[in-house]
């Protein structure tokens, strides 16, 4: 069987462009003219996700939704996924849990569900040890249930990836919190990994079926042993916070980036394998950023027939262009804003914009670099200028109860696929503080931290807004026409 053809340059963008819902006329645009931004409005909903309905994540378990992510996976059903987070310490990730929704994002509830279980018995190195096993950061990727593709059924359409990252973590059982120190960094360099499992929808359309259980994402040809990767020196691996995208029109290859121990960050192509019926990691790229300019938590994306990446750095963005992501040749810049040392999201928005969601001290009135959530317009082709920043959501303006010690953490910003002229925007709100006194990386109290109160974990959920564009762009994906049943 032919494999299908790597598209690297301009060709892919025009070729598969519908298929990310960026029109033609503004991806043939000449470089240095950045498109015209078509956003008609912002509005922020409010609440998405307040509580899990599954035991032992539940805000009874002192346990609430975080996290979140999603995609369409038919042509009228779309699922979010969410990691719970609890408040025994600092990024208490747990669970993975799924919601079915009919129609759009926030449509009708039809099926929540776990994916993956946190748990306090973990024994990762088989010698009676227990701990907690963390999963955090869920992404997904795939081709949704009944999509066309030049007209065609999709071979790989209803196959689908979750990836996360998980780790163990010491648990003080007397006092129900986590334990750091420098054992605990040793038992995450040891333990941390992603982790992936692949599903399908039901021929109902109303829940998921598990084709590949849960297990560490490790590179074919390297299934068993101490090196997961062709990357042998590495020990272990974080997880992006962005979705995986196509690097052909075909949607038979994707890719996403990925951060390593050493600091560095890489680029992973997913490729379905028809026979097994799975997707397999089969190569890695090299380094992306320089070793000078080190940046992690990366975002990928297509820009007119090159690729950008952008990476959180301790003060500031660093981004990178490249006519293949799995190629050496690289442009890198560093501009002076946003200058932000948080968790970022970079997406190609179906007006043809590249658009940055972070956060930044530098102009928030509360100077907190989590509160407000902004979203910011990128020019690649001007040096990667910043421009007409929007605020995604302000804890302080919206008037939530949390005090400015326990740190609001109005973060992890993801822009679903569009739909037509809307596009949903889901986030987080959370705060720094935790049941017991904050600890820092060396294990001493905080002083300048508060423990959380009630008002300030009511307050904690997923959240979501919608962009709302002057036109309606193109589906980023074909279905055949629904067939009307005779009267």
């Amino acid at each position: 069987m032919d494999m299908p053809e790597r598209i690297t340059r301009r060709g892919w963008i025009e070729r598969a462009g519908v298929l990310l819902g960026t029109p033609a006329i503004l991806v043939r645009g000449a470089r240095g003219a950045a498109p015209e931004g078509r956003i008609e409005r912002f509005e922020h909903k409010g609440v998405l996700i307040r509580d899990c309905t599954i035991p032992g994540d539940t805000r009874k378990d002192d346990a609430l939704p975080a996290n979140p992510n999603g995609m369409q996976v038919s042509k009228d059903k779309w699922l979010l996924v969410y990691s719970t987070r609890k408040f025994r310490g600092v990024d208490d990730d747990c669970s993975i849990v799924y919601q079915l929704r009919a129609g759009a994002p926030d449509g009708r509830l039809i099926k929540e569900g776990m994916l993956v279980r946190s748990h306090d018995q973990w024994d990762p190195f088989g010698d009676g040890s227990r701990y907690i096993k963390q999963h955090g950061h869920p992404v997904l990727f795939g081709v949704p249930r009944g999509a066309l593709i030049d007209g065609k059924p999709a071979p790989n359409a209803n196959v689908f990836v979750l990836k996360w990252r998980q780790v163990a973590k010491i648990l003080d059982r007397g006092k129900n919190a986590l334990v750091r120190g420098p054992h605990d960094h040793e038992i995450s360099r040891r333990t941390q990994s992603v982790g992936w499992l692949q599903f399908r929808l039901n021929d109902r359309e109303d829940d998921l079926e598990i084709i590949q259980p849960e297990k560490q994402l490790r590179q074919k040809g390297y299934e068993s042993g101490k090196a997961f990767c062709s990357r042998e020196s590495v020990v272990w691996m974080n997880q992006t916070f962005t979705q995986a995208v196509p690097l052909n029109k075909e949607c038979i290859d994707w890719t996403d980036c990925n951060s390593f121990n050493d600091g560095t960050v890489a680029a992973l192509k997913y490729v379905f394998n028809p026979k097994a019926g799975i997707y397999e990691w089969t190569e890695t790229s090299p380094e992306i950023f320089e070793r000078a300019n080190r940046a992690s938590e990366s975002s990928l994306l297509p820009y007119r027939g090159s690729w950008l990446i952008a990476g959180r750095r301790n003060r500031g963005v660093a981004w990178v262009r490249t006519d293949d992501p799995f190629s050496p040749t690289r442009r890198y810049a560093y501009p002076a804003s946003p200058a932000n040392s948080c968790p970022l999201t970079a997406y190609l928005c179906p007006d043809g914009v590249v658009r940055l969601l972070t956060g930044d001290a530098t102009v928030s009135p509360h100077k907190k670099d989590r509160d407000p959530l902004y979203c910011w317009d990128i020019d690649p082709d001007s040096d990667f200028l910043s421009s007409n920043r929007r605020v995604l959501f302000d804890s302080v303006a919206a008037g939530l109860p949390i005090r400015p010690a326990a740190s609001p953490k109005i973060d992890m910003g993801k822009l679903l696929p569009h739909s037509g002229s809307v596009q949903y925007v889901v986030h987080r709100v959370s705060v720094r503080s935790a049941n017991l006194p904050y600890l820092g990386n060396n294990g001493e109290v905080v002083p300048s931290i508060p423990i959380i109160n009630d008002q300030e974990k009511a307050v904690c959920a997923i959240y979501y807004g919608i962009i709302t564009y002057r036109d309606a762009f193109p589906s980023p994906w074909d279905f055949a026409p629904t067939r009307r049943r005779r009267a």
